[in-house]
This record gives structure tokens, C-alpha cells and sequence, in this order.
């Protein structure tokens, strides 16, 4: 009889440190406020006078996409897809650029007291499309591939709210009038629901 209480607590024992060990997958669709700062410099040897004149003013857009989190225990990849828009005015020119960009951060989760998860890691831009003219000129604006992502998240029931800082290891490059190049970052606030 004491075998079979010893044996039956070490299956429970097993089960319960098993169970912690099984992957958790969730799906989930967020969506929320993108607003990205802009630092716009002139490139050396760019044409200069009244160009220099010019500046990129931060914009607030929007941003839409999937998320999935898989964890074990307290740690976790969070990878998501993410299709964002914003629109620049120009101070100098009259007009504006509209940026849409798909982009994939790849992101690893640590969970704190079962209440907030820590994500960091890649930043990943898979697609970008640029549009605007000003004065009859039309403006490219080419982001790296690569960036970062630092943020938070908190889930209360199946609805997540987070609060991310994405940043760019180099700068943008600008074309439009003249060429010169921007350092973006910019601060998200979405809110998601899981399945």
C-alpha cells in the first residue's frame, strides 16, 4: 500500500512539473497608435540654401496585424506581423509623405509575476510603400531592413494591451527635392485580443 501512495505521488509530482514544461499557443489581432519622431538631416554634398530649410514632421498613424505567443513557463517568443501607416507633412514644401510599411518583430518574452511580459529582440521590415509629392517632386523614403524592439504587455482576460519603443540601428534615407536621411523611432500603443 505504501508503494502504490509513493508511486501515485510521484506520477502526480511528474504530471505537474510536465504540465509546466507544455508549450502555451495563443493567436491573436491587435491593433492601436503608431507615433514615429523624425530627425531629418541634409546628406553631405546635398543641394542646400533654402532646402536646408526643410524638416519632417513627426507623425501619428496607425497600425493593424496578428500576434502569436508561445510560452513555456515564464518564457516565450512573441512573433508578430504588423502592417503600419503614418503621413508626414513637410515644413518648407507644401505637401506630405505616406509611408506603409509590413513589419515582423520577432520578439522574445519573459513573463513577470504571471501579470507583465518583457519583450525584446528584431524588427524586421519586409515591405515598404512610400508616396507623396510636394511642388510637383516626389519623395522616396527608404527605412533598413533591421531595427529593434523593446516593450511591455499585460493580458487581462484575453484582451492585451502594450506599450512597445521600436527603434532603427541606421537612419532612413530621404528623397525628395534633395537627399538626406532620418533617424525614426517610434513609441506603439495597441490593444489585441486573443483567441
Amino acid at each position: 500500500m505504501k508503494r502504490l501512495a509513493l508511486v501515485l505521488a510521484i506520477l502526480c509530482m511528474a504530471t505537474q512539473v510536465s504540465a509546466g514544461l507544455v508549450p502555451k499557443f495563443k493567436f491573436g489581432l491587435k491593433a492601436g497608435a503608431n507615433y514615429q519622431a523624425n530627425d531629418y538631416s541634409l546628406t553631405k554634398g546635398a543641394l542646400q540654401g533654402a532646402l536646408a530649410d526643410f524638416d519632417i514632421k513627426s507623425s501619428t498613424g496607425w497600425f493593424a496585424g496578428a500576434m502569436i505567443n508561445i510560452n513555456v513557463g515564464s518564457l516565450g517568443i512573441h512573433p508578430e506581423v504588423l502592417y503600419t501607416h503614418n503621413k508626414f507633412g513637410i515644413d518648407g514644401a507644401n505637401g506630405s509623405i505616406k509611408v506603409n510599411q509590413v513589419e515582423v518583430p520577432l520578439l522574445l518574452n519573459y513573463g513577470v509575476l504571471g501579470l507583465v511580459d518583457i519583450q525584446v529582440g528584431p524588427r524586421f521590415c519586409l515591405m515598404e510603400n512610400t508616396n507623396g509629392v510636394t511642388e510637383n517632386v516626389e519623395w522616396k523614403w527608404k527605412s533598413p531592413t533591421v531595427g529593434y524592439a523593446i516593450g511591455l504587455e499585460t493580458t487581462i482576460w484575453k484582451i492585451a494591451i502594450s506599450a512597445r519603443y521600436n527603434g532603427a540601428f541606421k537612419k532612413s534615407e530621404v528623397m525628395g527635392f534633395t537627399t538626406g536621411s532620418s533617424r525614426t523611432n517610434n513609441f506603439q500603443i495597441g490593444v489585441g485580443y486573443y483567441f
